[in-house]
């Protein structure tokens, strides 16, 4: 696995101190390996508390200083080949340097989706007959116990373990990359494929969500998975 894109790019200047440090790999990080001991932040000798969120639909790992970025300071982003991708393949050791500039973009943070804007997804693609009747109605006997009609879902979905990977909650409030309903509607690979470490076929069956259906469910589990 490599690194094949950051944000802000090597040897940026005048980064708004806002900006949030994405490192873009090859491969899909697995978020276990995401930590303090293999992607750091840092001005001169200094480490910089961030957080850290994977998106697994961009292959990337997000660094957000939790203070916000120093105005007109240098910074240092480090990547440790401990990080490793969800198939097992070992990350690069790599960096880069920016230096911001005089302060923010202002711009204001998007809102989350809600359930409400998540249910027609699930209705349309997820029902037919195995999580839900064809019209979105609930099933007396849903495929693999999970029912996902619109008065049930979100209650079947949140905080509620996975029967296929131990350890994995279906939905897991405020990180999507640790769930595993994400892990199982992505699309790996050219043909539909499923991500490493899933069990079966990628759902749904037939064509793979759209890339905005897909970044509504992350967004919205990232967001807290809100009713």
């Amino acid at each position: 696995m490599v690194v094949v894109g950051w944000t802000p790019t090597p040897g940026s200047t005048g980064v708004p101190t806002d900006t949030a440090v994405r490192v873009a790999f090859s491969g899909y990080p697995d978020p276990d390996t995401v930590s303090v001991s293999t992607m750091l932040l840092t001005s001169g000798f200094f480490r910089t508390p961030q957080a850290y969120r994977v998106d697994l639909l961009t292959r990337s790992v997000v660094m957000t200083s939790i203070s916000g970025l120093t105005a007109n300071l240098g910074y240092a982003v480090t990547v440790s080949n401990g990080i490793r991708s969800l198939a097992g393949c070992a990350g690069p050791t790599t960096d880069i340097t920016f230096i911001t500039g005089d302060g923010p973009t202002g711009t204001t943070p998007s809102v989350a989706p809600t359930f409400a804007d998540i249910a027609p997804i699930l209705t349309s693609r997820c029902a037919g007959g195995c999580h839900a009747e064809p019209d979105g109605t609930c099933l007396d006997s849903p495929a693999a116990g999970l029912s996902l009609c619109e008065a049930e879902a979100r209650g079947a979905l949140v905080d509620v373990p996975s029967r296929e990977l131990d350890g994995i909650a279906l939905v897991a409030p405020f990180d999507a990359a640790r769930s595993y309903l994400i892990r199982k509607v992505i699309p790996a690979v050219p043909d539909g494929g499923p991500l490493p470490g899933i069990f079966g076929q990628r759902e749904p069956p037939d064509a793979p969500l759209p890339d905005d259906q897909l970044r509504a469910l992350s967004d919205w589990i990232d967001g807290g998975a809100l009713p």
